[in-house]
């Protein structure tokens, strides 16, 4: 992180040691794993220790297992300037915000935290920098030093400038200009992106060096023998094809007469015998509702969903639900041997430092010690590609995989699962034990769980201590003590440099049986068209007989002999095309691992098939009654050409007829083109897959993966066995007597003789053998990788202020490596937002002077309109007359006077 120097030079990390990084889940299993503090007092862990040639240089795996262990959390914050020109004004800070707020939703502030560390905070301690915020940085620390030099100079001629003023020199105090122009800076800021991208891919390379699934992409020894171990499994699963043939026949031999499918069309007639029953594709049904082919599931025990999602399915119609069962028996004989006999269990979230020979050692643990007859380990166990972080807030762990475990029977692996589960449940007591020290509800617990189904989840503890363990114990290739630690002493050192740090993680296993969840889809007419099989099958068959001849597949495994055993004689010439053809593409699934309706590519390995992550993962069923479904939209078409024409014909009396006729045609061409567009991709990629194998014919049996990889395998396995010899030769101490001594400091046994010395190196100090052998692939794993233009890493996160906050962007290319700048793109979006908005913002203005006009139209009209009514005097109207009283100087009479009353003389 950081702008850097003026010459575009990348500056060293901030914070240094003390950056911390958020617990990773991919050196430790989804927030399960432990550590034991077993490699000394100095804290240092497993790669700290280890030596090896071919590093890249920058931060180590070491580094990050240091910050994960401990503890703490530090997340990419973005820059912010709040003063400048009109840009920063209105993109970074500052000016008007009429209102808005000024933070854009993916800014990362002091106040908003995101839930969930960004992938690729594992691999760069500070975001990277757009070109504004760069060129601000560099800015604000040249201000900086120029301020510092200014006022050193001002304190040294103090006395000679007291009476002068100020404000002359103004001009004069600013900084020089960085760049002298504008293509100067985008050159130093494009060698800031490559430092920036390259220190980012060999941190990730030094990172994930020992991993498996790194490995067998980058090295090709890896590459080279795991095509070796598939073509034993195609060779196993041949034979076991050629098992169930013979014991079909034998069943039709013995009497069993297999029934005709219903759903099957009429013109096959009933098979030969229930393999080819249950290999027939022609019993497709269109579902009630159409979905494209989107397999997930939810695991309750990991909080995550995994989602797999093939495109080229998406022109296929997927079955789901009670259809999708339905048709899975038919189609049975497609399925592996060790999926249809239930022999096979998943295995999720597995970090990628966990090997499948350490998930095999550990499930062969529950199958106990005596090989008893259905308490057989696994025989192998195979892995899909790990979950590359493609997308920001991914619910999945990044470069996590799901492994495959295969056992010679369903009984055996029932019984590991039984071992399991009793393990788990004991965990479980011993976890609540302290919680019921009466023991009441232990008792009612262990009740209600003993005879109990299986859970979904089992939870499989694994010892992933690394397998390459490079540690510094062999200071001079010869077992000498290595330099003492700070603080530490000889014998200490000795003692705990001699073991690896043990590590432990919790993978989950799954009980439900994987025939269920296979994906089947349905193709559409026009490729399930009966005129297509014969071509189809004279091409599967090419195909197989090709691949067979490469892969050594042995004589009487091969498909052409399969079909012979099926139907003798001249049987064959009889037999119908289709059933033929659904042999074929069986076949191919099984034994090559060949999609042939689905873009006719075979997948590397089977782990990717069983994972549905390859289009050989899904079976492809042919549509029923197609011909009779073409031949009805055939006539719909007849029918809507005939409306059509006599449209133009009336159209014709009008002067219309050469614009309708020529509109008419290039309808018709459209729709033909739409039509026929399945079929065509199609016969394109059977075309490129008989080209493939051609080039496979020509290289011949002896070439696995390809020359170039072949002969690298060839000189680095060479490297191994010389390594091994030297390793060997160089730990040991003869005497003259004969008698051979551990050269380890911290070992020093005595033996017999050479041979023993060589048992015991090769017993109790592998560790060390293995770590010295795979310094032999680090060099053309880096090559591989410096040459790799699409490499697995995740976007790496550039800030581009406060406005936009961190944005990811792909690191793209091979010896340049470098990230697209995306602040110039989201800076013209907002400005086009923004001008969209200044737009609106004059539009409604101007309705609101419009409306306001109008409205003092109105009242003007109305005003007047009084004014003339005022000057009309209507007779019928009723006037109203107003009486003033005055009350002033009102003269009152004078009081009346009384009257006085005569007497009476009476």
């Amino acid at each position: 992180g950081g702008g850097g120097p003026l010459d575009g030079e990348l500056k060293a990390p901030r914070g240094g040691a003390e950056h911390r990084h958020s617990p990773s889940p991919a050196d430790g299993g989804g927030g399960r794993n432990r550590e034991f503090d077993d490699a000394g007092d100095d804290g240092r862990s497993r790669r700290d220790r280890r030596g090896g040639r071919g590093r890249h240089r920058g931060r180590s795996r070491a580094d990050s297992s240091d910050d994960r262990r401990r503890g703490g959390s530090r997340r990419h914050r973005s820059r912010s300037y709040g003063d400048g020109d009109d840009r920063e004004d209105g993109h970074h800070g500052g000016g008007r915000n009429r209102g808005r707020s000024s933070s854009h939703r993916g800014s990362s502030t002091s106040s908003q935290s995101r839930a969930k560390a960004h992938a690729s905070e594992r691999y760069a301690d500070q975001p990277m920098l757009c070109q504004f915020v760069w060129k601000k940085e560099l800015e604000a620390e040249q201000a900086k030093e120029f301020k510092q030099k200014g006022g050193d100079d001002d304190d040294a001629s103090m006395e000679d400038t007291a009476n002068k003023d100020e404000n002359v020199n103004n001009e004069e105090n600013k900084p020089p200009p960085l760049f002298e122009s504008s293509e100067a800076e985008s050159s130093a800021f494009a060698e800031y992106n490559i430092k920036y991208c390259l220190n980012y891919v060999r941190t990730f390379f030094n990172h994930h060096l020992d991993d498996p699934w790194f490995r067998s992409r980058l090295s090709p020894l890896e590459t080279y023998r795991g095509a070796q171990r598939e073509r034993l499994r195609s060779a196993a699963e041949a034979r076991e094809l050629r098992k169930e043939i013979l014991q079909s026949l034998e069943d039709m031999n013995s009497g069993v007469i297999p029934k005709k499918d219903p759903d099957c069309a009429e013109y096959l007639g009933p098979p030969k015998c229930n393999f080819v029953a249950s290999c027939r594709l022609g019993v497709g049904t269109k579902p009630t509702s159409v979905a494209h082919h989107h397999n997930s599931y939810h695991q309750q025990w990991g909080g995550y969903e995994q989602q797999h999602e093939n495109e080229t399915d998406m022109q296929h119609n997927v079955l789901q639900g009670e259809d999708r069962n339905r048709i899975e028996r038919h189609a049975k004989s497609h399925l592996h041997s060790f999926i249809r006999i239930e022999s096979c269990v998943k295995i999720v979230d597995v970090p990628p430092s966990v090997s499948d020979d350490q998930l095999l050692s550990t499930l062969s643990f529950y199958c106990g010690t005596n090989k008893e007859a259905g308490k057989e380990p696994p025989s192998s166990v195979w892995s899909d590609s790990v979950r590359v972080p493609v997308r920001d807030n991914s619910p999945t762990d990044p470069y996590h995989r799901t492994a495959y475990a295969v056992f010679s029977s369903a009984a055996a692996k029932d019984s590991m699962l039984d071992a399991l589960h009793k393990a788990n449940e004991e965990a479980e007591r011993h976890h609540h034990r302290g919680r019921d020290r009466d023991g009441g509800d232990d008792r009612r617990r262990r009740k209600g769980q003993e005879g109990s189904a299986l859970p979904r989840v089992l939870d499989l503890d694994v010892d992933c201590t690394d397998v390459y363990g490079r540690r510094e114990v062999d200071a001079d290739g010869r077992g000498g003590v290595p330099p003492l630690s700070v603080g530490g002493s000889k014998k200490k050192d000795a003692v705990e440099g001699a073991k690896l740090p043990q590590r432990r993680c919790t993978v989950f296993v799954s009980t439900s049986p994987l025939a269920p969840s296979q994906p089947v889809s349905v193709l559409s007419a026009a490729v399930s068209s009966r005129a297509r099989i014969s071509q189809d099958r004279e091409d599967a068959t090419t195909i197989a007989g090709v691949l067979d001849e490469v892969r050594e597949i042995e004589g009487g495994s091969r498909l052409d002999d399969l079909l012979t055993l099926l139907y003798p004689g001249n049987e064959l010439r009889s037999t119908d095309d289709e059933d033929v053809l659904d042999i074929s593409i069986a076949y191919l699934r099984r034994v090559h691992l060949f999609s042939f309706y689905n873009g006719c590519t075979a997948a590397s390995h089977v782990g990717n098939v069983l994972s549905f992550s390859h289009p050989a993962g899904t079976i492809h069923l042919r549509l029923r009654d197609a011909d009779e479904i073409l031949a009805k939209m055939a006539e719909e078409k007849a029918i809507h050409d005939a409306r059509a024409k006599a449209l133009a014909a009336d159209a014709a009396k009008d002067g219309e007829m050469a614009g309708n006729v020529e509109g008419g045609g290039a309808g018709e061409t459209k729709a033909e083109a739409t039509k026929d567009m399945l079929v065509t991709r199609l016969n394109d990629s059977i075309a490129r897959a008989l080209e493939h194998v051609e080039e496979l014919s020509k290289r011949g049996p002896s070439c696995l993966v390809d020359v170039e990889t072949d002969a690298a395998a060839l000189s680095i396995d060479e490297a191994e066995r010389r390594a091994r010899e030297d390793w060997i030769e160089n730990h040991g101490i003869h005497d003259e007597d004969g008698r051979a001594r551990c050269s380890f400091h911290f070992c020093r046994k005595l033996f017999k003789d050479k041979a023993f010395l060589h048992k015991h190196l090769l017993k109790k100090h592998s560790d060390q053998l293995r770590a010295d052998c795979a310094k032999c692939h680090d060099g053309p794993m880096m090559a591989a990788w410096d040459g790799d233009a699409c490499r697995p890493v995740p976007h790496v996160l550039i800030d581009c202020g406060s406005k936009f906050g961190l944005v990811p962007s792909a690191v793209m290319g091979s010896d340049r490596p470098n990230a697209k700048d995306p602040e110039p793109e989201l800076w013209r979006e907002e400005q086009e937002r923004m001008a969209e908005e200044e737009r609106r913002h004059r539009e409604r203005e101007a309705a609101a002077r419009a409306a306001e006009e109008d409205e003092r139209r109105r009242r003007e009209a109305a005003n007047a309109g009084e004014k003339r009514k005022s000057n009309f005097v209507d007779p019928d109207d009723m006037v109203e007359e107003k009486v003033e009283l005055s009350f002033v100087e009102v003269a009152a009479p004078p009081p009346k006077k009384k009257k006085k009353k005569k007497k009476s003389l009476l």
